[in-house]
């Protein structure tokens, strides 16, 4: 994930990253207002989605008897990849980085050390996996659980939440601008 994560961002700081953040800087007006509203739409039917589908059972994985290195890192890398699209948060840190014009040698380490954080939970959870041994099956399992339980709800109100920030800015600027 780490590595995945890591190589989109460098090809959006080293790549297109400057002229997309010039290109979004120069939206101005009914544009930007309606991108915004659009957005926020979006997102909310996003929200919607989730809640009509709470009810849900969520599907049993099927559980693997042998696990490789190789496995691990290719569904690791297929999760970020396609989760890249929407990782919000690390596309604010990426503009930033660009915004703050500093050396490459800067940008790369800063990337990577937005990375290490962004992991730093799945390695928490290896850490004590490793340390606890069979104990922590029962820590983990409870915690997957409370994430099953309560994620798809608090997934539902950010989403709420964003979808109506988002097109409440939209629309302000359409009626008042």
């Amino acid at each position: 994930m780490f590595a995945v994560y890591l190589a989109g961002g460098l090809v959006l700081v080293f790549g297109p990253g400057r002229m997309l953040i010039a290109w979004l800087h120069h939206l101005r007006g009914p544009l930007e207002h309606t991108l915004e509203a659009s957005v926020g739409i979006l997102v909310l039917a996003f929200a919607l989605f989730l809640w009509r589908s709470r009810g849900e059972a969520p599907e049993q994985p099927t559980r693997r008897r042998f696990h490789t290195r190789a496995s691990a890192f290719a569904l690791g890398a297929g999760i970020m990849a396609v989760e890249l699209p929407t990782a919000f948060m690390y596309f604010g840190a990426i503009s930033a980085i660009l915004t703050a014009r500093r050396t490459a040698l800067a940008e790369i380490s800063l990337l990577a050390v937005y990375n290490a954080l962004f992991v730093a939970p799945l390695l928490a959870f290896i850490a004590i996996h490793r340390l606890a041994g069979e104990r922590s099956r029962r820590w983990i399992a409870g915690a997957e659980a409370r994430i099953r339980r309560f994620g798809h709800l608090m997934l539902t109100g950010v989403a709420l939440a964003g979808g109506v920030a988002l097109m409440t800015i939209g629309l302000d600027g359409l009626l008042v601008g």
